[in-house]
C-alpha cells in the first residue's frame, strides 16, 4: 500500500511540472498577444503651466488711515461685519489737535482786530484826543502870544526887566513847536497803514483761517467713518491704543470683488504676460477651481521666505464670494497653450543617436522613428513631426531594447 501511495505521489508530481512547462511556453512564445506597454499618440489641447501659490485679496478694497494723534476712544465694529458708507467704526480722542485749534483761533480774532484797525485806520477816538490836544495847545500859544506882547510893552517902558521877555519868547516857541508836532501826529494817525501793511494784514487772516479749517478738519477726523460699504476685513487697532497720523485703522472690501496675488519665481517670470489663463485651487474647497487671467506682470523681484519672486496679480472670473481676503491658494498660469496638438506621454520619447525619438509598435514588431517636439510638460510632449495621431508608441522602450 505504501509503495502505491509514493508512486501515484510521484506521477502527480510530473504532471504538474510538465503543464507547467506547457504554460510557460505558451505564454513566452505560443501566445500573439503584443509583449510592448504602448499609449497611442492623441490630438488634444496641450499647456505648459507655472505652478506656484499666491494669496486672495481684494481688489477694490479702502484703507483708513488715522487723521490726527491721539488714542482710540472706542471701536464699533469687529473684523468681518458689515458696514454702510458712513457708519461709524471708531472714535479717537486727539488732546493736542485740540489746544492747537484753540490757540489758532484765538490768534486769527487778534489778527481780525489788528485789519480792522489797519484798513478803517486810527479810530474817533483817537482822532478826537489828538484833536483836543491840539485846541487846548493853541489855545495856550494864543494866550502866550498876548503875554509876550504885554511883556514886551512893560520892557519898552522900563516896567519889566529883558529876562521876563525872553522867557515868554521862549515859552511861546515851545508851544508852537507842540502844535506843530500835534497836527503831525493828527496826518500820521491818518495815513498809518500803507497799501502792503494792509495787503500784508490780509494775507496773515487768510494764513491763520486755512490754518483753523485744517484743525478743523482734522478735529472732525476723530470720528472715523467707513468711506464705502462693505466687511471690515482688517482692524488692527484696539481701544486705549495710541496712533499717529497716518497710521493703518481699518481695511474694507466689497464682498465677491477679490484678486489674485501670485508668488511666480524670477526664474518663471520672464513667461508671464498678460492674458495668461490662471487656475486657482483652494485646499478648503478641493472639488472646485477657479479660472482667471493676468492682469499686471510683475513689476520687481523681491524676497519672500527664501524664495526671490515677482508679484502678479490676476483677475477671478465667475463667482469669486467663496474666496475671502488673505486666503493662501494654489495657482497654475498657463504660460504656452495649443488646442489641437498631437501628444504622447513623456515616458515615449527617448534620445536615440542624438535626436529625440520615439518606439513605435506594429504588432509584436517596434521600430524607432526619430521625431520633432514641440511644448513639453510634466506629463505629456507635443509632437510637431514623425508620427501621425493614432500611432501606438511604446513606453517601455528600455526594456525592449535590452530584450534585442
Amino acid at each position: 500500500m505504501r509503495m502505491k501511495n509514493k508512486k501515484s505521489l510521484l506521477v502527480g508530481l510530473l504532471v504538474l511540472l510538465l503543464l507547467g512547462s506547457a504554460v510557460v511556453f505558451f505564454t513566452a512564445g505560443g501566445s500573439d498577444s503584443s509583449p510592448f506597454l504602448t499609449a497611442r499618440a492623441e490630438r488634444r489641447e496641450i499647456r505648459v503651466m507655472v505652478s506656484t501659490n499666491g494669496i486672495i485679496e481684494p481688489a477694490d478694497r479702502s484703507e483708513i488711515y488715522a487723521q490726527v494723534d491721539g488714542l482710540v476712544a472706542s471701536v464699533h465694529r469687529q473684523e468681518g461685519e458689515e458696514v454702510g458708507k458712513g457708519e461709524v467704526l471708531m472714535r479717537l480722542d486727539s488732546a493736542q489737535v485740540r489746544s492747537a485749534l484753540t490757540e489758532a483761533n484765538a490768534a486769527l480774532l487778534a489778527a481780525r482786530r489788528q485789519a480792522r484797525v489797519v484798513s478803517t485806520g486810527p479810530s474817533r477816538e483817537e482822532i478826537a484826543a489828538v484833536d483836543a490836544e491840539i485846541a487846548e495847545t493853541e489855545l495856550q500859544l494864543e494866550q502866550a502870544r498876548k503875554d509876550l506882547l504885554a511883556e514886551e510893552s512893560l520892557y519898552k517902558k522900563q516896567a519889566t526887566t529883558r529876562i521876563e521877555v525872553e522867557k515868554l519868547k521862549k515859552q511861546t516857541e515851545l508851544l508852537d513847536l507842540r502844535v506843530s508836532g500835534l497836527r503831525q501826529k493828527k496826518q500820521d494817525l491818518l495815513a498809518r497803514y500803507s497799501a502792503e501793511e494792509k495787503e500784508w494784514e490780509q494775507g496773515r487772516i487768510k494764513a491763520l483761517e486755512k490754518e483753523v479749517e485744517a484743525l478743523e478738519k482734522q478735529l472732525r477726523g476723530e470720528t472715523v467713518t467707513a468711506p464705502i460699504g462693505g466687511v471690515v476685513y482688517s482692524l488692527p487697532v484696539k481701544p486705549g491704543s495710541y496712533v499717529n497720523r497716518g497710521t493703518l485703522l481699518a481695511q474694507i472690501y466689497r464682498p465677491g470683488n477679490v484678486r489674485l496675488r501670485a508668488y511666480v519665481d524670477e526664474p518663471d517670470l520672464g513667461r508671464i504676460q498678460e492674458g495668461q489663463q490662471v487656475v486657482i485651487e483652494w485646499d478648503g474647497l478641493p472639488e472646485r477651481r477657479w479660472t482667471g487671467r493676468v492682469e499686471k506682470p510683475a513689476r520687481q523681484v523681491v524676497p519672500l521666505d527664501n524664495r526671490s519672486i515677482g508679484h502678479v496679480f490676476c483677475l477671478i472670473d465667475g463667482d469669486t464670494t467663496r474666496l475671502i481676503p488673505n486666503l493662501n491658494v494654489k495657482v497654475e498660469i498657463a504660460t504656452m497653450r495649443k488646442t489641437d496638438a498631437i501628444t504622447v506621454p513623456r515616458a515615449a520619447v527617448f534620445n536615440h543617436n542624438g535626436e529625440p525619438s520615439v518606439m513605435v509598435a506594429t504588432g509584436v514588431e517596434a521600430s524607432i522613428r526619430p521625431v520633432k517636439l514641440g511644448l513639453v510638460t510634466p506629463d505629456d510632449i507635443e509632437i510637431v513631426s514623425g508620427i501621425d495621431e493614432g500611432t501606438s508608441v511604446i513606453l517601455n522602450h528600455a526594456e525592449v531594447k535590452r530584450v534585442r
